[in-house]
């Protein structure tokens, strides 16, 4: 009987989902998908077509499928980038937000 939550195996189910459909488990076609799902997400926060969920979805599917990570452990370091950009002085090349579109995040 497998323990973990389904957080902890979602990679895995969708390795096993991706060999059950026939889906292409080679890196290059991966990253192709993630890209094209990006850039739906993208388009879907714009409000130009698509639904922001649905998209952060399958970016999040794509980004599993292509990593070698779990999702837990890529939390992990997200947090600890987060945590690390926080008390992090900007970078020269950033863009400033309060001078390009204040208000928004």
């Amino acid at each position: 009987m497998d323990n973990r939550s389904p957080l902890e195996s979602l990679r895995e189910r969708i390795l096993l989902m991706m060999k059950k459909r026939g889906w292409s488990t080679h890196w290059t076609d991966r990253s192709c998908y993630l890209h094209l799902e990006a850039a739906e997400l993208a388009e879907a926060v714009r409000g130009k077509h698509g639904d922001v969920l649905e998209e952060s979805a399958d970016v999040l599917i794509c980004l599993l499928a292509l990593s070698s990570y779990e999702l837990g452990e890529i939390i992990n370091a997200a947090i600890s980038k987060v945590a690390e950009l926080e008390i992090k002085p900007p970078y020269n090349s950033e863009e400033k937000m309060d001078s390009i579109d204040s208000g928004r995040v």
